[in-house]
């Protein structure tokens, strides 16, 4: 399936990558059972791939295309790594997402999520129960 995150804000795509860096880094230093770690390289992945995206001039575009089982499982992840970080900002000194970066993240959850249920029944009875769960998910 296509993906495509932007056109959003090169400043807040720089913002979520900066701050993504340090919350990969301590989902890893904190060992989180929560979140694989196939995941978390699956982040780490993208974030290499986004930082390339986002060196150039105008507003952060990228598109690729995945698997929709891919983009599901990094997506439920993406998820329970930031209720494990925000777990965590107190017993191990995460860090929240900066408000520089809500735009991108905002975006990104969205637009990926709106292509995702259009992938098939079992595709949208996902993004209906993530939605469920995941404020910023929700179209409403």
């Amino acid at each position: 399936m296509k993906i495509e995150v932007g056109p959003v804000s090169r400043a807040s795509a720089l913002a979520w990558l900066d701050y993504a860096i340090a919350a990969v880094a301590d989902l890893r230093r904190v060992g989180t059972t929560s979140v694989s770690a196939s995941a978390i390289d699956g982040f780490d992945e993208l974030i290499t791939t986004w930082r390339v995206a986002a060196k150039r001039p105008g507003p952060f575009h990228w598109e690729t295309d995945e698997p929709a089982e891919r983009v599901e499982y990094l997506m439920k992840a993406l998820y329970t790594a930031g209720l494990e970080i925000e777990r965590g900002v107190e017993t191990h000194g995460m860090q929240l997402r900066p408000k520089e970066a809500d735009e991108f993240h905002f975006v990104l959850v969205r637009q990926v999520l709106d292509t995702l249920a259009l992938e098939g029944r079992s595709s949208a009875e996902f993004v209906e129960s993530i939605r469920n769960e995941w404020l910023i998910a929700r179209r409403d």
